[in-house]
């Protein structure tokens, strides 16, 4: 359980001065978390918010050009929380906070692949110009040295990582350079986390926070191996219908995928390996190394889900 601390309580007090959201009718309450951050509700008389209180610093300057992307892709049509901004116009209050409208979910209730296919065919058509480069976590594999160092780390997933080891070093031989189509600003973590269903009605995109320059294609592939078969094949076929502007061709087009499970992997292990992190985080990358080997990503799956997408 997430205590309210006085320390937060004074924090939570300044985000509705400085975001001027109203004055606070009772205590946050804890909402959940993710790897960026904690997420609380703040209730004022101006209405319900989303706060993120982020457990790293982040510059203003990357806020505010997610944000821009943001503004964007609502402006396109995609559903989204309502990013809000402080009386000065900043994104950020002190690096840590930021605040978004508060969307009510459908509760336990998952999104299908159509609806994913098509908010992301929506996404793509936005073409919101990329800011910089495709960052290596998205563009550049783990290799060779980088696994067999982390085996040599050891942990309680050691003998499933060396199973897999294999594998994960001949999926890091077929990525490419990312330089060979079109960069737009992409979500970057599309997918049925992060794509809910509104109690209202619709689907609604959440965690922007991770966007940045990437091939749309290549996050569509992304996208796709995430999910069964049979989904995937739907979400390919909306996507497309809906006037989704890339193509899956081959095992290139994995390459984001690719080099983002394996930083992944490598992120949690090392996580969980650490004792500069907090039991809970400690714990929560333990489950996801033990889930990600419990289904890695393997040449093997790219082969079906290419076979599968190309069926009449």
């Amino acid at each position: 359980m997430t205590v309210v601390t006085g320390s937060l309580m004074r924090a939570m007090e300044k985000v509705a001065r400085t975001f001027r959201l109203g004055d606070l009718l009772d205590l946050p309450v804890y909402a959940g978390r993710g790897e960026l951050g904690l997420i609380w509700r703040l209730d004022t008389d101006g209405g319900s918010w989303a706060v993120k209180e982020l457990l790293s610093s982040v510059d203003e300057g990357v806020a505010r050009a997610d944000t821009a992307f943001q503004h964007a892709a609502a402006d396109a049509g995609v559903r989204l929380p309502r990013p809000v901004l402080t009386r000065t116009g900043s994104v950020l209050l002190r690096g840590r906070f930021r605040v978004y409208e508060w969307v009510d979910l459908v509760a336990g209730e998952q999104v299908t692949g159509a609806e994913l296919g098509a908010v992301t065919a929506r996404l793509h058509r936005v073409g919101h110009p990329a800011s910089g480069t495709v960052p290596p976590w998205f563009s550049e594999p783990v290799g060779r040295a980088g696994w067999q160092a982390l085996l040599a780390a050891g942990g309680e997933w050691e003998q499933a990582l060396g199973r897999v080891l294999p594998e994960l070093i001949a999926l890091d031989d077929l990525v490419v350079a990312p330089d060979g189509g079109p960069i737009t600003t992409c979500h970057c973590d599309v997918g049925v986390e992060n794509v809910r269903r509104a109690a209202d009605g619709g689907v609604i995109v959440l965690d922007w926070e991770n966007c940045g320059p990437a091939r749309p294609g290549w996050e569509l592939a992304k996208i796709l191996v995430d999910l069964p078969e049979d989904e995937a094949v739907a979400a390919y076929s909306a996507y497309r219908a809906s006037g989704g502007p890339e193509v899956i061709s081959g095992p290139g087009d994995f390459s984001m995928a690719i080099a983002e499970h394996g930083h992944l992997l490598d992120f949690y292990a090392r996580r969980a390996l650490s004792e500069q992190e907090s039991p809970d985080n400690r714990a929560r990358a333990r489950d996801r190394v033990s889930t990600m080997l419990s289904r890695p990503l393997t040449t093997k799956r790219i082969d079906a889900l290419l076979a599968a997408l190309r069926r009449p």
